[in-house]
């Protein structure tokens, strides 16, 4: 099944579109025929044209069908037109800083804003780091606090730095799994898969204090479990991670991080 979602352009299986592309399929949802597409853009006809049969290349499927009005977008070249235009629209009505963070990185965000933003105009996103992730890269916030730095190595076109660290807690019972939606816990799957434990994740838990209780193995960030009053009892493994900041350069951001370089080094 073809993906769509949004980038700064619209990603199509996974593969962002160019600039060039997402404005040849807007240009042709908006105007109906390739001659006045391409004549709103300013290019000819046959270059559109390229620009159309590489998005179909991306989407590994056709966008267009050709009919008694000449070519036109079928379904698929429609949604990724309106995906593109509500992408455009949203990014049109941010003009604040915005902000994301998770709840395990939520209190080291705001901290940072208590000195960076005084007046209360940054826009705070609090979710997951798919989420958080998924948004920066679709231009709708500027910066992200992280939970599992592996998604700063997997995007190629932002910048990066680190903030801060902790450590993911290990508790063992057995090869049954529970995975806590935040965290970094995809570094504590790749400990398993290296040293070739055998495990099953069989659910995933919104909450800490359920999965505490559950019978399940897990990982669990250290900070979080001091933070909602757990003591660790001291002979757990555990893997020292650091936390990242993923971040656009843009009016605002650059108090965040310093900021955040201030409040690390007290």
């Amino acid at each position: 099944m073809v993906q769509v979602r949004a980038s700064l352009t619209v990603q199509v299986n996974g593969r962002p579109l160019t600039e060039k592309q997402a404005k040849a399929v807007l240009a042709l949802y908006l105007n109906g025929t390739q001659r006045s597409a391409a004549r709103s853009l300013g290019i000819s006809a046959p270059v559109l044209c390229r620009h159309l049969r590489q998005v179909e290349v991306k989407a590994g499927a056709p966008i267009m069908d050709c009919g008694a009005r000449g070519t036109v977008l079928n379904e698929l070249g429609e949604t990724i037109a309106k995906e593109q235009l509500a992408l455009q629209s949203r990014i049109r009505e941010r003009s604040d800083l915005a902000v994301a963070c998770t709840p395990l990185t939520e209190e080291m965000l705001l901290l940072a804003l208590n000195a960076a933003d005084p007046q209360g105009m940054a826009e705070v996103m609090i979710s997951d780091d798919r989420r958080n992730v998924a948004d920066l890269q679709a231009g709708l916030v500027d910066l992200v606090v992280l939970d599992d730095p592996l998604y700063a190595f997997e995007m190629d076109d932002m910048m990066w730095e680190e903030v801060g660290s902790d450590r993911l807690f290990h508790v063992r019972k057995g090869e049954e799994y529970a995975l806590y939606r935040f965290g970094p816990q995809r570094l504590g799957l790749r400990t398993l898969d290296s040293s070739n434990e055998r495990y099953r994740v069989v659910r995933t838990y919104s909450s800490l204090a359920p999965l505490l209780r559950s019978g399940y193995s897990y990982f669990v960030s250290e900070g979080l479990l001091l933070r909602k009053g757990h003591r660790p009892r001291g002979d757990e493994p555990s893997i020292p991670y650091a936390i990242l900041c993923v971040y656009r350069p843009t009016v605002g951001t650059e108090a965040v991080l310093q900021a955040l370089r201030a409040n690390r080094r007290t």
